[in-house]
């Protein structure tokens, strides 16, 4: 058993050590002017090694961002009583942090502009977000007759925010900016859309 939790501690750090190589290269010197072979040689692993973890330079590119929904999905399943709210202002304070500490590399959004199919791929992890915030806020409010519509829109505002008030800071480039906006999104939200709905 400790064999196992070994060998798959060992292979997300691999994982991270290939793409943290991959965002070091795209930031330096471009998505497409990178190969797979310079990020095999940059994260000091076999390219083979590399098209395990990774089957393409999409992958590398929206790792952190798959973990993160995986991250959320997960804490969605098992939240028991706490509000899916609560859980989504945990993780976008965990993660709006992260990419302060992480500055430049952290915007995947630049690096994803160049690459049409990155960008969709972008947008479908929003989708994602929406739809599990949506669930989440719908079997919240419960018996309230107008809970669809109300859910929906919530998780949209949410999503929407954040992508749009991240969106501005990072062209601006002040990572260090990103909570507080995020979380004024949140505060709207709940205020404006929930109400006393969630205290």
């Amino acid at each position: 058993m400790d064999e196992v939790g070994l060998r798959a501690r060992k292979m997300a750090r691999t994982r991270d050590q290939i793409a943290e190589a991959a965002i070091h290269l795209f930031v330096e010197q471009g998505y497409d002017a990178t190969t797979l072979e310079e990020v095999a040689d940059r994260a000091d692993v076999h390219k083979r090694t590399l098209l395990r973890y990774f089957p393409s330079k999409a992958h590398l590119v929206l790792h952190g961002q798959y973990a993160a929904i995986e991250e959320f999905r997960e804490a969605v399943a098992g939240r028991g009583a706490t509000p899916v709210i609560d859980l989504w202002t945990a993780h976008v304070i965990r993660h709006a942090r992260d990419m302060a500490r992480r500055g430049a590399l952290a915007n995947l959004r630049k690096i994803a502009r160049s690459e049409p199919a990155l960008e969709a791929a972008y947008l479908s992890i929003q989708s994602t977000y929406q739809t599990l915030l949506g669930k989440g806020l719908r079997e919240d409010l419960g018996d309230d007759p107008q809970a669809a519509v109300i859910a929906a829109v919530a998780a949209a505002g949410l999503v929407g925010g954040n992508y749009s008030v991240s969106a501005g800071i990072f062209a601006r480039e002040a990572y260090d900016e990103l909570e507080a906006p995020l979380l004024e999104v949140i505060r709207l939200v709940r205020e404006k859309l929930l109400g006393s709905r969630f205290g």
